[in-house]
Parts: C-alpha cells; structure tokens; sequence
C-alpha cells in the first residue's frame, strides 16, 4: 500500500512526504506505508522477513490500524491519552486481522504509527520499525527495537556499536501477528518549531548510520527529496532490505 497523498495542503502547515523502495537485492516490497496530511497521520509497517506473505501482513497492519482511527469519535481523539489509547487499539486491530488471515501460519509485520497536531506528537510502535527527532541538528531515536540485540544493548551484553553488525539484529521479540496479545509501546513529544519527524523501516537504519541520517533529514529540501535521498542513500550502501521512509515537519 502506498501513501494516499504526498503533498495535499492542510490548514496546520504540515510538510510530509513518504518514498518506498524494494532495495536492490529482494524481489518484492514487503513494506506498507500510509500518509495523511490533512489529519497528520504516518503509518509505516515492515512485513516480516522470512515469514509467508509479509506484504500482506504489512498491508492489513495499515489498513485495519486507519479503520480503527477513522471510526474514532472526536470525544476519543480529543486528548493525547485518547489518541495514544487509539493507536493501542489500531494496532490490537490489526494483530487480529494478521492472526486471522495467517490461519495459523508464521504471518507478522513491525508497525509504527503517528499522530501529529500543532505543538505534539502521539506515536505507537511494536517490532523494529523506528521513529526519529530531528532537532537543532541532533537526531534522536524515541523508539526502542523489539529486538534480542536491543535487549543485550539494554542489558550491558554488548555495545550499540556492536549490535550494527549482529547476526541476529533482526531477531524481533515483538511483532504482529506473531502472539494472541501483542504490546505496543507508546510515547508523546513536544513538537518545537524547526523540529523534523522521521518514521523508517530497517531497511534504512540497517544501510546508512545515525550522522548521515541526520544530514540528509536536515537538508534544506522539499520533504519529498529529502524522503527520495534517505532511499537513495540505503540503496547506495547496498539495499541488502526494501527500504521505506516517512518525512514530517511543521512548516513556519
């Protein structure tokens, strides 16, 4: 599933844009993104690598998550709690539908999902698809991967730098589609004015490091390009995953 709209206008001033690509060494596109400008919503799923049918796991991921938002009363998105509580229950949704549709075959994808309003930032996520802040020229990582790297990186086990080239830094402990229950993690942030959002799959952050992500999200460039850049710089260094990436910002 690709975004339904790139650049349409909204009233709040935001610029986004997403690029999808299948990288230069798998043959189909597992992943699933979708972009709502008009009511600030990205949505970013990963199918999972390995598994049967992860386009289809994506896809379901994206669309049972935006059906959930859109039957949302606006007493349900009115707060931060509410919305935060809506993305659990979109993701809880499409946990179900993979379930479902995989019949008791291996079926799961990554999901992370925002929710951008003037001044803040709802996100949920679940597996190793990440979220990144761009501010003042410093990128930081608001989401934790789902992954066993991650938890020897938390645990003192091993290094971050280390965990680059882990054989089994894609080993996810979380995912849809994979347990009954699934546990998403969910945060909010306090947009500031020149801040820039970025939601990706790991076929980004697996190819091109932290230092020249910042620099391209940075770049004094439509969203668009910037989007265009992030995949280029991924298949440059070998494309070794589809690559997908979702670009945000506020514009003055």
């Amino acid at each position: 599933m690709m975004p339904n709209d790139d650049e349409a206008s909204m009233d709040a001033a935001l610029e986004c844009a997403a690029h999808t690509h299948v990288g230069r060494v798998r043959n189909r596109n597992e992943d699933s993104l979708w972009v709502d400008r008009e009511r600030g919503w990205l949505l970013l799923a990963d199918g999972m690598g390995g598994h049967s049918a992860g386009d289809v796991a994506s896809t379901l991921a994206i669309s049972h998550a935006l059906d959930h938002l859109r039957k949302a009363s606006p007493t349900e998105y009115a707060t931060v709690e509410g919305r935060a509580r809506l993305l659990v229950k979109s993701i809880d949704n499409a946990n179900t539908a993979i379930r479902q549709a995989a019949n008791g075959d291996l079926m799961g994808s990554t999901f992370v999902g925002a929710l951008l309003a003037s001044g803040e930032m709802v996100y949920a996520h679940i597996g190793d698809s990440r979220l990144y802040l761009l501010r003042a020229g410093v990128l930081t990582q608001l989401t934790q991967d789902h992954t066993l790297v991650q938890e020897y990186v938390s645990s003192g086990q091993i290094t971050p730098e280390m965990a680059q080239n882990h054989p089994y830094r894609g080993l996810l402990t979380r995912g849809l589609g994979i347990e009954e229950d699934v546990e998403a993690v969910t945060g909010t942030c306090v947009l500031s004015p020149g801040d820039r959002v970025l939601l990706c799959s790991d076929g980004l952050t697996d190819m091109v490091d932290e230092d020249e992500i910042a620099a391209l999200l940075g770049a004094l460039l439509t969203p668009t390009e910037i989007a265009v850049s992030l995949v280029d710089a991924a298949n440059t260094h070998g494309g070794r995953d589809n690559i997908s990436v979702i670009v945000a910002w506020f514009s003055a």
